[in-house]
């Protein structure tokens, strides 16, 4: 009896660890640490130091480090707040996520912030201020801002990459490109977070949450995230068209031609296929860091 008790134990234990690493979305952290590391090698790179440097540079590791345990903290407060919505949209997987009860989430959440803060911290104080900040800003954003629809989608994108901009501050470089290139990513990311909610419609008209599609309907909506579209479409034809045809342009000329794929799908209301596509440019997105 007593070993029967261990290996279920055992067992739970390993299920809790699953449902946690689902809750943090760990393959959106993973992304986050490899684009903060890429990042760091391509200012590294331009400015003519030795990229092994990076090996035993501290500070950005306490940075990758930092982000990792706040990023895991913003997705747990996000979950938090969406549960109702969740369990109509995602009721397998937002079910399996509660085998962690609420107060040991909300105790990861407290935990995961203090340490990231204490790491950013032990970096420098101005790292240790900007974490502080973003922190913060998580919070607002799934406390206050998730309600507030059009803000809601541009707070979302431009979160997704404030991580990097500590790894900017780190190294005082700025190159004009990388934020050139960033803004574009930026647009990819908006217009999927527009996508998604199509996808999330019928839990947010349930629990009328105000969102995009809920507050225009489906038709307007539709037309609204396919100018989103046109206006990625154009930002990174006009990049490509003012920098030419260096290497970082190729990802962005292979995006139009995909954006203008997407907005054809979008006749069809094919929407996971849509978010799925966007997935893979994102991460296409950041990989290509390296050739610009």
């Amino acid at each position: 009896m007593a070993e029967t008790a261990k290996i279920v134990g055992q067992k739970t234990l390993a299920l809790k660890w699953i449902a946690l690493l689902s809750t943090v979305r760990w393959y959106n952290i993973l992304l986050t640490v490899l684009a903060q590391y890429i990042s760091a090698y391509s200012i590294v790179e331009h400015s003519g130091s030795n990229v092994w440097e990076l090996v035993y540079d501290f500070k950005l590791h306490a940075i990758v480090i930092a982000s990792v345990f706040s990023i895991a903290a913003g997705f747990i407060i996000n979950n938090f707040y969406d549960f109702e919505k969740d369990l109509i949209n995602r009721p397998h997987s937002t079910l399996f996520n509660r085998i962690i009860s609420k107060k040991t989430t909300l105790n990861l959440y407290i935990l995961f912030n203090l340490l990231s803060i204490i790491i950013a911290f032990s970096a420098s104080l101005k790292i240790g201020v900007f974490f502080c900040g973003f922190i913060l800003a998580l919070w607002i954003y799934s406390h206050k801002l998730q309600k507030m629809p059009f803000i809601k989608e541009f707070a979302a994108s431009i979160l997704s990459v404030t991580s990097f901009f500590a790894i900017v501050l780190h190294f005082y470089k700025f190159y004009d490109f990388i934020f050139i290139y960033g803004v574009f990513f930026m647009s990819l990311i908006y217009s999927r977070e527009l996508i998604k909610q199509f996808e999330n419609y019928t839990g947010d008209m349930a629990i009328h949450i105000t969102s995009i599609p809920v507050m225009l309907g489906i038709e307007k909506a539709h037309y609204f995230s396919l100018f989103i579209m046109a206006l990625s479409f154009l930002f990174g034809l006009s990049i490509v068209g003012f920098y030419g045809f260096k290497d970082g342009n190729y990802y962005i000329i292979a995006c139009l031609v995909i954006i203008i794929l997407n907005m054809t799908l979008m006749k069809y209301q094919k929407f996971k296929t849509i978010n799925i596509i966007y997935k893979i440019m994102l991460v296409g997105g950041i990989v290509n860091i390296l050739y610009i």
